[in-house]
């Protein structure tokens, strides 16, 4: 079940870290711009480059053991696309290219944990708004992050009182852990409903979406270093994606495993 920490990479962490004083809209640039380019290559070479590039900004934050955890709960996944790609994959080396994916899959995985470790759900609706998104989008998006992190503490209540009741969740074979899922998600999806349906009642009283026009405490300002991050992402997806279209790259970064 440890697919379940892997949901920690939603969970806002609070730090003093030049990370977190950036302006949320800045770090969203940013993990898009980290996410594009670890797309763009598809070699293991460039793609443990990028991965490297990108984890600094982890450290950073000063978030690297959520990271680790979010990326131990990954794990079983990543397993799954190496062997799911290396059985049925009709390319040569099936397992170089696995090896491949998985790298990419880590460095987006990173790249999304570089935003939503650092901001706060309130800073995320308020910069949607600021960027001209409907209040009722940005208050769901808040709300949905807000939620993840609770909905795994609820999915962990629910395993240890199926535990302290005898049920043997980390034992057996994989279809038959495979089969002990259901008797948490079920309750998972229970308590989620009714979770549901308190915060509708709980909006509805007091009195969501009757006006139109809405005021706000705080606004969201842009600072030098949030112009100096938007910068240089630019500067660094202009020329990485001129490197992937208009030069070639070198042998010893077409480096593959030999099986």
């Amino acid at each position: 079940m440890s697919l379940l920490g892997f949901l920690e990479v939603f969970q806002y962490t609070r730090r003093d870290s030049p990370i977190h004083s950036l302006d949320p809209r800045s770090k969203l640039f940013l993990s898009i711009v980290c996410a594009v380019i670890s797309v763009l290559f598809t070699d293991i070479l460039p793609l443990l480059i990028v991965f490297f590039c990108v984890l600094p900004l982890i450290a950073l934050a000063r978030s690297m053991k959520r990271w680790a955890r979010s990326m131990k709960g990954l794990s079983i996944l990543l397993v799954f696309v190496i062997v799911f790609n290396t059985l049925l994959s009709p390319v040569t080396n099936p397992f170089s290219r696995s090896i491949a994916l998985t790298i990419r899959l880590i460095a987006l995985m990173t790249s999304i944990s570089v935003f939503f470790l650092t901001v706060h759900p309130d800073q995320l609706s308020q910069a949607l708004i600021q960027m001209h998104v409907k209040f009722e989008f940005a208050f769901a998006m808040s709300m949905a992050m807000r939620y993840v992190p609770t909905l795994a503490q609820e999915a962990y209540a629910i395993m240890d009182s199926q535990k302290a009741r005898g049920v043997e969740l980390d034992r057996g074979n994989p279809v038959r852990r495979i089969r002990n899922i259901v008797p948490i998600i079920v309750p998972l999806i229970i308590v989620s409903m009714r979770r549901a349906l308190s915060i509708a009642e709980s909006m509805e009283s007091r009195g969501f979406g009757a006006s139109k026009k809405r005021t706000y405490m705080d606004r969201l300002r842009f600072r030098k270093r949030d112009w100096g991050v938007v910068l240089a992402s630019v500067l660094a997806l202009v020329l990485l994606t001129y490197v992937r279209l208009y030069v070639p790259l070198p042998e010893w970064m077409l480096w593959s495993l030999p099986f």
